[in-house]
């Protein structure tokens, strides 16, 4: 199952170009799951929870963890066909930033702690527009 919404990712090109593309570039993974547990993790691999890193097997409770995760996988997908100089900069400007972001101390995992705190974290508060704020925006 994937977490994303095709129908509301927009695009550029016409449908039958879309289509025509995806049969001549398959995907390597269904889903951003299997692209985590069958590549991404086992290219990632660093000691957890010792202040560095920090990951969370239950990720996708995580709407930015899912959020980033899906971003690395479909990144994944599209340069996986622009050969050796593709999967480098794969590397380089999306694979080891977003992951290092999504394990970071201060990422979505922040407060996962086992066995000590294995809840996610409250959404941060947020407060209604004032009326007249809003007024102006629109």
């Amino acid at each position: 199952m994937s977490f994303i919404n095709d129908e509301n990712l927009e695009t550029t090109e016409e449908p039958e170009a879309s289509a025509a593309e995806e049969s001549e570039q398959p995907l390597a993974f269904e889903t951003e799951e299997e692209w985590l547990t069958q590549w991404g993790l086992p290219n990632f691999r660093r000691r957890l929870n010792k202040g560095e890193f920090r990951w969370d097997p239950e990720w996708w409770r995580y709407e930015e963890a899912i959020t980033l995760i899906t971003a690395l996988w479909l990144s994944f997908e599209k340069m996986r066909w622009d050969g050796a100089t593709g999967m480098a900069s794969y590397m380089r400007d999306y694979f080891y930033p977003l992951m290092g972001e999504l394990t970071s101390p201060d990422g979505p995992f922040w407060d996962y702690d086992p066995p000590v705190r294995e809840d996610v974290p409250a959404e941060w508060p947020v407060q209604t527009l004032p009326e007249d704020l809003n007024e102006g925006m629109n």
